[in-house]
């Protein structure tokens, strides 16, 4: 009788999370003109900025009662500095607000099964919009602005603190009791997300890549350091290379090693800059397929690494990643990158140059890394 008005309750929550489903899908990234408008708007409806607009009644009643200025302007210029905090108070009480519904986000992600594409998260980004706004949880109706915030904000809530806390059988009881469908939820997800890494294979043998034509950057320029300067001085690190000619400048008058160690540093940040942005470039299913070449490559020595540099070159240049097929310098560049961005994730468990635990693809990296050692013993 138990489990039967336990199944009762699931089937209940998981019907009232449809009522969506018939309706056209209208988020707030279609209602404002961008997500600076809808920040705003968040922040003018906001509880925080109402006690901000009040503090001003007091404020106005000192400086006409006081015969000392310069404490009213002190009051006055701290509310002033007060307001650009409003955004971020506003997304603490978003995250605090979600963090008290996370069984209804539970039931969506099981009705609805989303796996990596942001499309998949349109429907349960308007669900939760609505239930936050009809049972008075959230001001508006615009708690997620699109689809990508609702699925950002599954990673950080339930996916990446249960996947570091599952290895603590006492942590996993007390977060399973807290939260009773997170269990369910993630394992709808992970089955999408096998689902979509399985059609990488078919994709693969229905859409070869003739790699006979492909050149690889070291086969064009002289220099890697030339390569990387190439790379550096565009129009999207136009602001480094700002700070770099200003370093030159303000540096010119110290003493020589001063000014080669200043522009050194300067330089290697740089360089720290364009590793970040290439793996923060690739989407999840960008990344799912690198793990699947690397996997499926016959030989993975220092001319396999070649190989699997050439087709993702190609690949991250026709998905539009990269503006050419310069993503990786060589075979080294792209087993570094390999082992900086994903081998990394499985030792330290700690977000890296990619920007997110990846957490889905963890299987997938040991899957990659065992055929890399295989081969390598081999």
């Amino acid at each position: 009788m138990e489990d039967a008005k336990v199944e009762d309750e699931k089937n209940t929550g998981l019907s009232s999370s449809g009522y969506l489903e018939s309706q056209k899908i209208v988020l707030p990234k279609d209602v404002f003109r961008n997500g600076f408008t809808w920040s705003c708007y968040e922040t003018f409806k906001s509880l925080a900025f109402r006690i901000w607009l009040l503090s001003w009644l007091p404020v106005t009643t000192w400086w006409k009662m006081s015969s000392n200025w310069i404490y009213p302007f002190l009051a006055t210029n701290l509310l002033i500095l007060c307001v650009f905090f409003l955004p971020l108070i506003q997304m603490l009480c978003r995250k605090r607000t979600l963090s008290k519904q996370l069984t209804q986000f539970s039931k969506e992600i099981i009705a609805n099964s989303p796996g990596t594409d942001v499309e998949n998260w349109e429907t349960i980004a308007a669900n939760i919009n609505s239930y936050m706004y009809v049972n008075k949880f959230w001001k508006t109706k615009y708690f997620f602005y699109g689809a990508w915030n609702c699925q950002e904000a599954f990673r950080l809530t339930i996916l990446e603190p249960f996947s570091l806390k599952k290895d603590d059988d006492s942590k996993l009881k007390s977060f399973k009791d807290s939260v009773p469908y997170i269990e369910e939820a993630l394992e709808v997800y992970f089955t999408e997300v096998d689902k979509q890494w399985k059609l990488f294979d078919t994709d693969k043998a229905r859409n070869p890549v003739d790699l006979d034509e492909v050149q690889l950057p070291k086969e064009t320029y002289r220099f890697k350091f030339t390569w990387v300067l190439k790379r550096i001085f565009t129009f999207q690190f136009l602001p480094w290379v700002l700070c770099f000619l200003d370093a030159t400048y303000t540096t010119w008058y110290n003493p020589l090693l001063f000014r080669i160690s200043y522009l050194g540093c300067t330089f290697l940040v740089s360089m720290q800059t364009f590793q970040n942005i290439r793996g923060k470039s690739m989407k999840m299913e960008h990344k799912m397929q690198y793990l699947s070449t690397i996997t499926n490559e016959q030989e993975i020595g220092a001319n396999g690494w070649d190989q699997v540099a050439k087709r993702m070159n190609r690949y991250l240049f026709r998905q539009k990643v990269w503006k050419n097929e310069e993503f990786f310098f060589d075979g080294i560049d792209c087993q570094r990158f390999f082992e900086r961005n994903f081998v990394g994730l499985l030792s330290s468990k700690r977000v890296t140059y990619s920007g997110s635990l990846s957490v889905e693809l963890w299987p997938y990296i040991r899957e990659a890394q065992s055929s890399c050692t295989d081969e390598s013993s081999a």
